[in-house]
């Protein structure tokens, strides 16, 4: 038996025992813990997506060297690239004297700094230590005393916020072109020597019941004094950790003297949530060895077995209630709010708990994860390790056991599964039309969405998730599941971010050509449509970067020759619908309906001016919302108008009004950095101070509770939330957020923006001259007319007959079904506003007399270039005050549509004279036609206010309203006059105070930038 003294020499849980000497010539014990030994090359990764890696660096590796094993890290960094670095995915529990790395340096001489994250998402680093040329094994250390808050990053209490979940090599000072290659064998942490706690006694039941209080007894002694740390129980499976209960002592740990024996007995609660079983029980003092009755206890001082708690039946579904789409958790609605996390830390669980949150979300795979947020769970054929999922679930559950969570769930193939599939993994165009596997993030290739083997793998492994969850004591407080895959999560098609051109591999190209064979039936059908003698079913091949890339009419393609690209397109998007639909109908299955399943999904209106817009397959929104398998869709909140308060315009990627049309809840994923996240200001919303990060949160919340959507906030990019100020801010309005369920939150909007997600394909990929201003370039001026405004499909136009005023945006190639939907607004007053190139193809032609068919305006195609602007004139209400003014892009584009209809009157001209403005009256309605985008706000509120839409307010303000709130976001400070659609009495959400009884008007101040929320009762 080992004895307590000759523990003093031996490894203890991976440490090894060095001796170092001191100034004064003698000996301390000190302890070293190994964090990397040169194997297992794949816990190293980089940060950086694909695309960042190709614009940064020719050349980037990360792989296993040998004699000695090492990580060997080479590059060569592209012009403008002033780092690199490298992140260590490891557990370091225990504070440090010392972080160790032996390196040796094969390439050129830079500088190696070090940097982790904390607890609380603060990143740390360490001094810059220069590395010659072609040096030799040496080690590097970087020294507690010499670790600083990283300049890019801020920390709310100074401390370094254990624990560490990785820690990360940088290269400095690095030269364009150069080759660098450094080989790492070792990166340890050196730490004093603990204190010996020497045990004996130690009782526990044999037998406890999870969540169950026992009994505790023991006694220790301490060979010296310490400075504090928890007592505490630590329960294991094997490896595992899978529960901590607190123990009480007699006195705190820093107030017991050396060589001084403790009686402890005490009572501890068993973890609620643990698995059951064969269990180990170990005894943490602080940092203290233990020593149990004179022999090495590695920590674990009993066993027992857990009987694990039944989870009871537990639901959760959306329903509409008080007039938009909620989250119901066992028949009770639940107010949305949650925290999302990439880096799950019980410190920030417990400021979220304290916040009064109760919803959650956190990264697990099925299979294999991308971005290195979980480890992989299918490791082999027919084995799945759901251990990491397991641990984040205790994680939370110990923080706050009343706590929900959904976890996110990324799709991805193992790169054993690849190897095995080279026929279903997706194929790029680099532009030379030679097909190249796309590696993913982490050095994968990624599967193709359209692989059947795919498809079937990746249901199993949800499967084999689900039925683990539901196995689990935790079952019940698992309410669904959020589906993610592709670029940054998001369901972007592969090499969305990275500028790639994808999918050209067998299995897609197979699903193309079925998807040809359901919509023309018959080869000759086919010929026709592409003007192709030679098409086939058999044959087809998706068009290449080169096709994809032209366009024979500028902005817009010409389906004599390019039927093929639109068709191509069309499939692109249903494939990415159909891939997300197929895994929620699995999961739907598998959870017997009684879970929640969402995406991210339906990007209409951040996807614009860029490759993605087409590329991404995000143009079949109608089809997703369609599904009775989904029943949440979610997106970042846009990332176009960030700036602070009233200043910028919060808005939702999608289309908000026709996901709440749908009976779907809308998530937006509140990733607005705060002060204390890394980054420049300005940068993803970032702020100066906390004052700001308020600001933004009372606007962003504001945008959320009126529009009745759920959201969460995110520690996406080293996001922090831990100021006190700002919890609490973000403490008041989870409790808004209850609040206002009761109210009536029925859309009021009278004002629709239409979008034609499918008449996108017949538009240039990323264009820039249309794509972008016709959707998100013209939302901040749409959202300052002094009403609100829904944004929908024009699929949905038959629904929204009782709107007053119709945005036609992208109607450029409607069907005969939209053409019918939109004749039908064609009276009641209402306004319907045609913009750019609306009905310019019909029955998949060009067809000029479709656009007079569409508006009642004759319309003119000219396909020569023409500035994109239209100048204002007077002679009318509604440019009165614009006479003189100009609107538009303003570059050069082609085509370009303009009015020819004497029954129409001017109100504006393109650059060379001709009508770009029109408006003509028809029988009980009024067309509008604007040849550019960009349409001024006071011009768009002058015909809002002619068909009898209730503004609110005069100002050019941001509003957002339904039938019992009403949201002002200001630029400039001042007082407002806010008119009412009905009396009531008003009171602002945020401050409790009443603004006015029984009124239709009021007045209330606002400060420059604020956001005020109005309820009336």
């Amino acid at each position: 038996m080992k004895t307590c003294d000759r523990a003093m020499s031996i490894a203890v849980r991976r440490a090894v025992w060095v001796l170092a000497v001191v100034a004064a010539g003698a000996a301390e014990a000190r302890e070293s813990e190994l964090l990397f030994d040169g194997g297992q090359t794949n816990v190293w990764s980089t940060a950086r997506d694909a695309a960042r890696l190709d614009k940064e660096f020719a050349v980037s590796d990360l792989v296993q060297a040998e004699e000695p094993a090492a990580l060997r890290w080479r590059f060569v960094p592209k012009p403008g690239t002033a780092f690199n670095d490298i992140f260590l995915s490891c557990r370091m529990a225990r504070r440090f004297d010392t972080v160790r790395v032996r390196v040796k340096n094969e390439g050129a001489a830079f500088d190696l700094a070090v940097k982790t994250r904390d607890a609380r998402n603060a990143e740390w680093t360490a001094r810059r230590v220069p590395l010659a040329a072609a040096g030799d094994w040496q080690w590097i250390e970087f020294p507690w005393p010499e670790w600083r808050v990283a300049p890019w990053s801020k920390d709310i209490n100074g401390t370094l916020d254990l624990p560490l979940t990785s820690l990360a090599l940088i290269a400095f000072d690095l030269k364009a072109e150069q080759t660098y290659a450094l080989r790492v064998a070792a990166v340890e942490t050196v730490s004093p020597d603990r204190p010996l706690a020497r045990v004996s006694g130690f009782q526990v039941p044999s037998k406890i019941k999870a969540g169950e209080p026992f009994d505790v007894a023991f006694a220790f002694t301490l060979d010296r004094s310490m400075s504090g740390g928890e007592a505490c129980l630590v329960f294991r499976r094997g490896a595992q950790d899978v529960g901590r209960v607190p123990l009480t002592l007699p006195r705190a740990l820093e107030q017991v003297a050396a060589g001084e024996t403790v009686q402890v007995a005490s009572s501890a609660r068993a973890p609620l949530y643990a698995a059951g079983g064969e269990q180990a029980v170990a005894l943490c003092l602080g940092d203290a060895r233990i020593c149990l009755d004179g022999s090495a206890a590695d920590d674990a001082v009993a066993a027992v077995t857990l009987v694990p708690r039944r989870p009871s039946r537990s639901t959760a579904q959306v329903k509409p209630h008080n007039g938009v789409p909620a989250l119901f958790i066992n028949g009770k609605p639940h107010n949305g709010m949650a925290w999302a996390t990439y880096h799950p830390t019980s410190a920030v669980f417990r400021d979220f708990t304290r916040a009064g949150i109760t919803l959650y979300t956190f990264a697990a795979t099925p299979t294999e994860s991308g971005y290195g947020l979980a480890r992989t769970a299918w490791t082999a054929l027919d084995t799945y390790d759901f251990s990491q999922l397991d641990e984040r679930a205790m994680l939370l559950l110990t923080e706050n056991p009343d706590a929900y969570f959904f976890p996110r769930l990324y799709l991805h193939a193992p790169p054993w599964w690849s190897e095995r599939h080279p026929d279903d993994i997706v194929l790029m165009d680099p532009g030379d039309g030679r097909y190249v596997p796309f590696i993913h993030s982490g050095g994968k290739p990624a599967p193709s969405w359209a692989s059947e083997a795919w498809r079937r793998d990746t249901i199993e492994g949800l499967r084999r998730l689900i039925e683990h969850v539901e196995a689990s004591p935790y079952a019940d407080r698992v309410i669904g599941y959020h589906l993610a895959s592709g670029t940054t999560e998001e369901w972007m098609m592969w090499g969305g971010n990275e500028q790639q051109w994808v999918d050209f591999s067998p299995a897609n190209t197979r699903r193309f050509r079925d998807w040809l064979r359901e919509k023309y039936r018959k080869d000759a059908a086919l010929r026709a449509a592409w003007q192709d003698p030679s098409a086939s079913f058999d044959t087809a091949v998706i068009p290449s970067r080169a096709q994809r890339q032209h366009t024979e009419i500028g902005s817009f393609r010409d389906p004599a020759k390019e039927q093929a690209v639109i068709d191509f397109y069309l499939y692109n998007s249903d494939l990415v619908a159909d891939t997300v639909c197929t895994f929620a109908r699995a999961v739907k299955g598998f959870t017997r309906r009684k879970k929640i399943v969402g995406a991210f999904y339906g990007y209409l209106l951040q996807l614009c001016g860029e490759q993605r817009q087409q590329n991404a397959g995000h143009l079949a929104l109608a089809k997703v919302l369609a599904s009775r398998d989904i029943d949440f869709l979610t997106s970042p909140t846009s990332y176009a108008f960030r700036q602070l308060g009233g200043e910028g315009t919060s808005h939702f990627m999608s289309l908000l009004g026709s996901v709440t049309l749908s009976g779907k809840l809308w998530f937006d994923e509140n990733d607005i950095r705060t002060s204390m996240a890394p980054g420049a200001i300005g940068t993803w919303g970032k702020q100066a101070d906390v004052a700001g990060d308020i600001v933004q949160q009372e606007k962003e919340l504001a945008n959320v509770l009126v529009n009745g959507t759920a959201q969460w906030w995110f520690d996406v990019g080293g996001n922090v939330y831990g100021d006190p100020a700002l919890m609490d801010r973000i403490a008041r309005l989870a409790r808004n957020a209850s609040e206002v369920q009761a109210l009536d939150r029925t859309p009021a909007d009278e004002v629709a923006m239409i979008v034609d997600e499918r008449s996108l394909c017949w538009m240039g990929v990323g264009d820039k001259a249309l794509g972008a201003p016709l959707l998100v370039g013209q939302l901040p001026a749409l959202s300052r007319i002094g009403a609100p405004v829904g944004h929908y499909l024009a699929s949905d136009l038959p629904r929204l007959r009782d709107r007053k005023v119709f945005f036609i945006m992208t109607s450029f190639a409607p069907t005969e079904q939209d053409r019918r939907a939109i004749d039908a607004l064609k009276r009641d007053g209402h306004v319907l506003v045609f913009v750019a190139a609306p009905g310019l193809y019909r029955e998949g032609q060009l067809d000029e007399s479709g656009m007079e068919a569409l508006t009642g305006i004759r319309l003119r195609l000219d396909c020569a270039a023409v500035p994109s602007a239209v100048n204002v004139t007077g002679g009318h209400p509604w440019t009165k005050d614009l006479a003189g003014t100009t609107y538009g892009p303003g570059k050069p584009n082609a085509p370009v549509c303009y009015a020819d209809d004497a029954g129409a009157q001017v109100l504006g001209t393109l650059p060379d004279g001709r009508p770009g403005l029109v408006v003509k009256a028809g029988e009980g309605w009024t067309s509008v036609f604007s040849a550019v985008p960009l349409l001024p706000a006071r011009l768009m509120r002058a015909m809002v206010e002619a068909a009898g839409v209730h503004t609110y307010i005069e100002t050019e303000d941001v509003v957002w309203a339904n039938r019992q709130m009403v949201a002002v976001s200001v630029k400039a400070g001042g007082r407002r006059k806010v008119r009412l659609p009905h009396a009531g009495r008003v009171r602002d959400l945020y401050t409790g105070e009443c603004m006015a009884r029984d009124a239709s008007i009021f007045e209330a101040d606002f400060v420059e930038r604020a956001t005020r929320v109005f309820v009336v009762d």
